[in-house]
């Protein structure tokens, strides 16, 4: 599904177009001057929900004009990092990037404002380490776990040192390490920090906190890694609850808990259970997301496997070429 481009967006890009067209050949002391307009008019928009994808439209369009705009202020030596509001519009940015399935893009322009931010404000800037907790997230986006890891590493031990454990930006960082140790399959060390963060979180945040559920889902992740299967089903239904009630059923988060039941169920050989969810699942998530974002096109085939297990191969050959209307009982 495209959603519609929010005005605001639309009428920043129609102003920085004109910024640019100002522009006269040799005069850097005036591109200088447009490039601090453009970057002031795009730091006055209005703040977008980076993980809803019916704001992806939207951002698009931004990354555009800040893709432009961060070569035009490197070139030219004009910070990228005021004002603050414009910092903030970058990291919203490279969110955006690395939830959309653009990773690629994402590192690349994480690397631009992190080089940048780390010589005009320390790396122990609050900025400065989000830039490089996006490019971390956006290399791990890529699955380069490997190369990732030194990166979350460094950002758990920054944010440790300026804001102490139990703060809700180190407890994040914690969570970002233990789904990078779940990707490299070092499950016994992450279930040991994934558990002690979730406990941590707990006490600190509460429940329903994203970043509590965020780690009950990397120890539901570690567990599962681990062959405790039923341990971690249990808590993927407890984690699939709790994204309803935090952020409605339809949201990507709770779409992707639901995937993790059905994985699990398939997993254990429930294959009814596992496809009757991803059956549920694949239109909802193309709703939401479109038909090329990644969990639309996992739960396919997903689906794909859970029909087959069955022994449903002419069901399976139909949802594996498109998403049927229906799906007919067994």
């Amino acid at each position: 599904m495209t959603h519609p481009i929010a005005p605001a967006v639309e009428k920043a890009h129609t102003d920085v177009l004109s910024l640019f067209r100002k522009s006269t050949v040799g005069d850097p002391d005036g591109l200088a001057a447009l490039c601090r307009a453009a970057r002031d008019r795009l730091a006055a928009l209005p703040t977008l929900d980076a993980d809803d994808p019916s704001t992806w439209t939207s951002y698009e369009l931004i990354t555009v004009d800040v893709r432009t705009l961060l070569g035009f202020l490197r070139e030219i030596d004009v910070p990228s990092s005021e004002p603050k509001r414009f910092r903030t519009l970058v990291i919203d940015v490279l969110r955006y990037l690395y939830m959309a399935d653009r990773s690629e893009l994402g590192e690349y322009l994480a690397k631009i404002v992190h080089t940048d931010w780390d010589r005009r404000l320390g790396e122990s800037h609050v900025h400065t380490i989000d830039a490089v907790e996006r490019l971390a997230a956006c290399i791990h986006g890529r699955g380069d776990a490997k190369r990732a890891r030194p990166v979350f590493e460094q950002i758990l031990e920054l944010r440790s040192a300026k804001f102490g454990d139990s703060h809700p930006s180190t407890l994040l960082a914690a969570c970002n390490m233990g789904a990078c140790l779940n990707q490299l399959e070092d499950f016994h060390t992450a279930s040991q920090l994934n558990a002690d963060t979730v406990r941590r979180c707990e006490r600190r945040l509460g429940k329903d906190d994203p970043t509590t559920i965020l780690a009950v889902d990397n120890l539901a992740g570690s567990l599962f890694g681990l062959g405790q299967l039923k341990m971690a089903l249990t808590l993927y239904r407890d984690i699939h609850q709790r994204y309803r009630r935090v952020s409605g059923g339809n949201s990507l988060a709770a779409l992707e808990a639901g995937a993790g039941i059905a994985i699990t169920l398939h997993k254990l050989g429930d294959y009814e259970a596992a496809r009757a969810i991803n059956a549920d699942l694949l239109p909802r998530f193309e709703r939401v997301a479109g038909k090329d974002y990644t969990g639309t096109k996992n739960t396919r085939s997903r689906l794909v496997m859970n029909l087959r297990a069955l022994g449903r191969r002419k069901e399976a050959d139909k949802v594996h070429g498109g998403i049927p209307k229906f799906l007919p009982p067994p």
